[in-house]
């Protein structure tokens, strides 16, 4: 096994190396694993490693805190794995209750794309939004915040038509990223309540794809993938104001723009520098 040295055992991380005399006590031993075999790292001996160096500043902080007089050093944590719960108090109660952040999210109507668009995902805020619209009978905003690289066209497609489905108007906040489908997302939000941060990156293009099968099979799938192109040139067009035809070269290739050049494209309404007021 690669990486595996044979002879004797290896001491136990962090245990003293034992002198067989009353001499000078022996030098700590090494690690008998190397951390690398030829150009290949060996992870577990890098990880021992690390867990052993750990180890050792550790206990010499202690040692310094502990000998010195001078008051313990304070011990750094790590930040808890979950996802994090916030105190939310509920309209015309008294009472709080601690919530996970997307519920309290939620609640504000406040709906988080931030990963890959998919089918589950698609469904999620789908259903979300019905379900935030029935029970807001003044029809008050929903908002989605968009952080993605885009993701399928068919659930996008399902995503933009409840957003034209539902009674309440849906504003669009982009940041971090917001490319291709999730550029769409962006594009195609309410009228004056599109906003991007000043960092975001955004980019729109043609949907792809892979056909494979029969020469028929493949040329169905063509004439699919260039139906949807024409439906996505007209739905930017239409958000954007931008003549289809110029859509339609733009966005042939990747097509990158900051946020206030999305601005000037007419992709967003305005470009939030900081954050004045309610929403």
């Amino acid at each position: 096994m690669a990486g595996l040295v044979l002879g004797a055992a290896a001491p136990a991380v962090g245990a003293r190396a034992r002198s067989t005399s009353r001499g000078p006590a022996a030098p700590k031993a090494a690690y008998c694993m190397p951390t690398h075999s030829g150009l290949k790292a060996n992870p577990l001996a890098m990880a021992r490693d690390r867990v052993a160096t750990l180890g050792d500043k550790v206990h010499a902080s202690l040692a310094v805190a502990g000998g010195s007089g001078k008051g313990a050093r304070s011990v750094a944590t790590m930040m808890p794995i979950g996802v994090p719960r916030v105190p939310y108090k509920t309209p015309n109660e008294n009472s709080w209750q601690w919530v996970d952040i997307w519920n309290c999210l939620y609640r504000e109507r406040i709906v988080w794309v931030g990963q890959t668009i998919d089918e589950e995902l698609g469904n999620q805020l789908v259903a979300t939004m019905l379900y935030l619209d029935s029970i807001e009978k003044g029809g008050k905003d929903i908002y989605l915040y968009i952080n993605t690289e885009g993701g399928d066209v068919v659930p996008t497609m399902a995503i933009l038509d409840t957003m034209g489905y539902i009674k309440s108007d849906v504003g669009c906040v982009g940041f971090g990223s917001a490319r291709a489908m999730g550029g769409m997302l962006l594009a195609n939000g309410a009228k004056g309540k599109r906003a991007a941060l000043p960092n975001t990156c955004i980019m729109l293009h043609h949907p792809a794809g892979v056909a494979r099968g029969s020469a028929s099979d493949i040329h169905n799938e063509g004439k699919e993938l260039l139906k949807i192109r024409a439906k996505i040139n007209k739905m930017v067009s239409r958000a954007t104001g931008q003549p289809e035809e110029k859509v339609h070269e733009d966005i042939r290739r990747d097509f990158h723009l900051t946020a206030e050049q999305a601005l000037d494209y007419g992709i967003v309404d305005k470009v939030l520098y900081k954050r004045r007021g309610p929403r």
